[in-house]
């Protein structure tokens, strides 16, 4: 991979490893010719294909979606006041006693 331009976005990940572990790498990318940081972005992209690929995956990201667009839901009740009936039906009936209670 090329370097980064300057004033790009990106994150920078540390990784502590043994001694051995890391003459391991090193040898790896020096054979390979390449940077450890390029060894590692292969490596991590190979994983994550893998793991996208498998079932067990697929579910939790599934789970996850489902999740968020049910947050999502609730957030955008909450912000356009659409909650259901049950969630703001309690407190106006409350208010409305109240305010037939002090007028008498």
């Amino acid at each position: 991979m090329p370097a980064e331009p300057k004033g790009s976005d990106v994150r920078t990940l540390a990784v502590r490893v043994s001694p051995d572990y890391h003459a391991q790498l090193s040898m790896v990318a020096q054979v390979d010719e390449m940077s450890l940081t390029d060894l590692m972005m292969a490596a991590l992209d190979q994983y994550m294909a893998v793991r996208r690929e498998s079932d067990d995956f697929q579910a939790k990201a599934q789970q996850a979606l489902e999740e968020a667009e049910a947050q999502m839901a609730r957030t955008r009740a909450m912000l356009l006041g659409t909650l259901p009936s049950e969630g703001t039906e309690a407190p106006t009936t409350t208010r409305s006693r109240h305010k037939d209670e002090a007028s008498g």
